[in-house]
């Protein structure tokens, strides 16, 4: 599951895996493993965990333990920020959980350069034009199950659905995330637990959703030049022969 159990929506794509030879089909399943795709920082997703333990920990009225879990949020993002699972990307080209909070803060820090991101949820998501077969839902069963342990296997099994399933991925980004762990740090040894939950809560909301297909390339992109190629060209001006006046 998602961060907090999300429900993502596949977006609509063109499946044209069908039609590549199988060559073809290798060398970007080889290229997806190259890439990371679906692949998670341990350290950050137990990050997250432990953001959310402090949270609770503070509303539960217990102070020491809200300081132990955020010491340990702050050591598992600092492991984190080495973690080959961490990638670069423009935050726009990906989904945010939360748009209000996320515009907002988007607002504050500007910019549109790329950030790093730390990937610490994912999981298998159909596109919308998945038809399902048996042979299908057998290879993404058996795909979820080695995802994180054998990614290559698992991608090799996907290869009989192609481009009808994604990969969903909850990503926080690794500077900002570092910077608001360490200030609740602060916040919460001044004993200012209120406005210590107040910037973890800034922490989950700014979690972002990079969705891309078992190859990774960008759902959103391939939506995109689907949605062209189909559309009708647009209409020739018929000329209009100048009348005269008799």
């Amino acid at each position: 599951m998602l961060l907090a159990g999300t429900v993502v929506s596949g977006a609509a794509y063109a499946a044209d895996q069908g039609a590549k030879p199988a060559s073809t089909q290798e060398t970007r399943a080889e290229k997806a493993v190259d890439k990371d795709v679906g692949r998670l920082s341990a350290d950050g997703a137990q990050a997250m965990r432990d953001i959310q333990a402090t949270r609770l920990a503070i509303f539960d009225a217990r102070p020491d333990d809200a300081k132990t879990l955020i010491g340990q949020a702050q050591d598992a993002m600092r492991k984190a920020a080495k973690d080959d699972a961490v990638f670069t990307k423009v935050a726009s080209q990906m989904e945010a959980m939360n748009a209000p909070a996320t515009a907002k803060t988007d607002a504050k820090t500007g910019g549109e350069g790329p950030v790093a991101w730390v990937p610490v949820d994912t999981q298998l998501s159909f596109g919308a034009d998945f038809k399902a077969t048996p042979e299908k839902v057998a290879a993404v069963t058996e795909a979820s199950k080695s995802l994180q342990s054998d990614r290559h296997a698992a991608l090799e099994k996907l290869k009989l659905v192609g481009d009808d399933v994604q990969f969903v991925t909850a990503v926080v980004p690794l500077d900002r995330t570092t910077g608001d762990v360490g200030k609740a740090a602060d916040l919460i040894g001044q004993g200012k637990y209120y406005e210590a939950n107040a910037v973890l809560k800034d922490v989950t909301d700014q979690v972002r959703l990079d969705v891309v297909d078992i190859y990774g390339q960008p759902v959103a992109a391939k939506t995109k030049d689907k949605v062209a190629a189909s559309a009708p060209a647009p209409a020739a001006k018929a000329a209009t022969p100048e009348t005269k006046a008799d």
